[in-house]
């Protein structure tokens, strides 16, 4: 993958996650906001860029696992350029490659047991990527015709899966987790040590604030008046997932239904100017003849 070292951001990256989909990502994404980086870039930013970032991603993927093209320095400005720090899927399986490029980021390795990760994932993301019902399929499908933005996150994932996960998650648990080791021992290999923090959401704050040099977040004991230690965030465990997951399907449902009556009215208003062109003609001949 070529990386060329030219090129702008908005705001520095200050902090890289090797972190892969569900091992606390969302958790360490909330977190690092209270820490004051603004903004981690997640897979929730791929939903929130559907427009545009989808299309960066598959490029990305491209250049590094296919050898098309390449996806410089300036590239991955332009993408992370608004982001203080990046954890989770898409970017988690380039954080060796960032960790390079921005040689003054703090890295953390963020861990979770392996089989546990597996068990996640399955019940997870692997039932909302693969519809299991005939009607989830038809769903899948309108959806794809008549949403854009759908076309566009399906690509993504598409290639995605493809290129940088080449396994089927459901039958395949030796391969998956194979993978998963991986991608660690890959972000081990390539980062120096004294450059990263090996690190679960279930350490809290202490270490993960001593490592990127910021304080401990304090609140107020609504009981006391006392300054004590925020609680670490732990959000979007499996049943804020499916409540998530069933929500972008609300939107994505909408947004179809949306197009579909845009494209009837359109289709109808061409019908009747046809149809009134056509009168029209008619109505000359007949005054011709």
């Amino acid at each position: 993958m070529k990386i060329d070292v030219v090129g702008h951001r908005a705001v520095p990256m200050r902090v890289i996650v090797c972190g892969l989909h569900r091992t606390g990502t969302s958790s360490m994404r909330t977190a690092l906001r209270q820490l004051g980086f603004h903004d981690c870039y997640h897979m929730a930013t791929v939903f929130e860029k559907v427009d545009e970032d989808p299309q960066l991603w598959i490029r990305a993927f491209e250049a590094k696992y296919a050898g098309k093209g390449s996806f410089t320095k300036a590239d991955w400005d332009h993408l992370l350029g608004l982001s203080q720090a990046c954890c989770d899927l898409p970017a988690a399986v380039f954080s060796a490659e960032l960790a390079e490029l921005y040689p003054d980021a703090k890295v953390v390795v963020l861990n979770r047991d392996p089989d546990s990760w597996y068990e996640s994932v399955l019940e997870t993301v692997n039932r909302v990527m693969a519809p299991s019902s005939l009607g989830a399929m038809l769903v899948r499908l309108y959806t794809f015709l008549l949403d854009p933005q759908t076309r566009n996150w399906m690509r993504f994932t598409r290639v995605m899966a493809s290129l940088a996960m080449p396994f089927d998650h459901a039958k395949e648990r030796g391969k998956a987790i194979a993978w998963f080791n991986e991608r660690y021992a890959e972000f081990r290999e390539r980062i120096p040590a004294e450059r990263r923090i090996e690190y679960s959401v279930k350490d809290g704050w202490a270490p993960l604030c001593e490592h990127l040099g910021v304080p401990v977040p304090m609140v107020e004991d609504e009981q006391t008046g006392r300054m004590v230690e925020a609680p670490f965030p732990h959000v979007n465990d499996r049943v804020s997932f499916a409540i998530s997951a069933g929500r972008h399907r609300t939107r994505t449902l909408s947004r179809a239904h949306k197009n579909l009556l845009n494209l009837v009215g359109r289709l109808c208003a061409t019908g009747a100017l046809g149809y009134g062109g056509y009168l029209a003609w008619k109505t000359r001949l007949g005054g011709r003849f």
